[in-house]
């Protein structure tokens, strides 16, 4: 370890051609101590990387599993990354971005349908012009406040699962309905 290490602390004398080496013991021990906790941190350090890496990919490992090195944990995560896409094939799981694609086009018809409601009711059934304003006023009212509260449930699921919820308030544009 001496000659690895040539910051070696505690070395009073260094030993050559048959003289033996001098070294203040409590120093050196503490020394040694330190590199020991500096592996321990290291190791921890590691632990607490690949916690965050899983955390990001949604996986759920768990943190203080007795007996488990980096390389076990590491083949866990793959095994969990390989469950996922098997059951993506199967149909078990689906995108997200397919299900916030499709409610959002179904978000988009309801307020085109809802801006030409009292226009086509007005065809079908004689509905006086005053009644007609208050349906469409009523309508885009109701429109606005299924775009609010479509953004206070982005607001509130944005941190909560690392999206920013920029898909769920783009989404929300019904607030300016036309009509």
């Amino acid at each position: 370890m001496i000659a690895t290490d040539p910051d070696f602390p505690g070395i009073v004398k260094f030993g050559k051609n048959g003289d033996a080496y001098e070294i203040d013991l409590d120093v050196a021990g503490r020394y040694i101590q330190s590199l020991d906790q500096a592996k321990r941190d290291a190791a921890r350090n590691r632990r607490e990387e690949l916690d965050l890496f899983a955390q990001g990919l949604g996986l759920s490992m768990p943190t203080a599993e007795p007996g488990l090195t980096v390389a076990d944990r590491k083949a866990l995560l793959e095994e969990e990354i390989v469950a996922i896409k098997l059951s993506k094939l199967r149909g078990e799981m689906i995108e997200k971005a397919g299900v916030e694609a499709a409610i959002g086009e179904l978000l988009v018809w309801f307020q085109q349908a809802g801006a030409t409601f009292s226009a086509r009711l007005a065809k079908r059934a004689d509905v006086p012009r005053e009644l007609q304003i208050e349906i469409d006023t009523l309508m885009a009212a109701d429109q606005s406040a299924l775009a609010q509260r479509m953004k206070e449930l982005a607001e509130k699921t944005a941190g909560s699962d690392g999206d920013d919820g920029s898909d769920i308030l783009a989404s929300t544009a019904l607030d300016a309905p036309t009509g």
